[in-house]
């Protein structure tokens, strides 16, 4: 079964019954069909997802605001979104999954994020290391990996 890519920041819907307060999880990964795949996941799982090519569209994307990175909610409204946490490709084109997560976590130390990654681990230490908190999965990780990475940081960071 073929996959469309997934739709440009600008043009990422939110899931049903969601409110803004909770925020968009965006996925950065260069491979367009594990971005779709992620993305459809994360709003199975009641997220809202916005998916991004690489790392510096997700920069042009976001903005700092108040010590948060918030997301342009599209067309359909004028609000903001803030980014409640992040899946990063270790290995993207550019700026680095690391070097990415470094920078979100400069503005936002508490941001919840998570790398993914099909580099073996004497590979990945060419890139550096992950900010501290910061959990690496190896690809193709099951799901559940990724609930226990990610959702457990989202629950805590998301207020309410």
């Amino acid at each position: 079964m073929a996959m469309n890519p997934p739709p440009p920041a600008s043009q990422a819907r939110p899931a049903s019954g969601l409110t803004p307060s909770l925020g968009v999880v965006a996925i950065v990964d260069n491979d367009p069909q594990v971005a779709q795949v992620l993305g459809q996941w994360l709003e199975f799982q009641g997220l809202r997802s916005a998916c991004y090519l690489s790392g510096e569209s997700l920069l042009q994307a976001a903005h700092e605001e108040r010590g948060q990175w918030s997301m342009p909610a599209g067309s359909v409204t004028a609000a903001n979104y803030r980014l409640s946490g992040a899946v990063v490709d270790l290995n993207l084109p550019g700026v680095s999954g690391f070097e990415l997560a470094n920078l979100l976590r400069r503005i936002d130390p508490g941001l919840p994020l998570v790398i993914i990654t099909a580099l073996r681990e004497e590979e990945r230490a060419r890139h550096g290391a992950p900010p501290p908190g910061v959990r690496c999965l190896r690809k193709p990780f099951d799901l559940d990996e990724l609930e226990d990475a990610l959702l457990p940081l989202l629950h805590d960071a998301t207020p309410g």
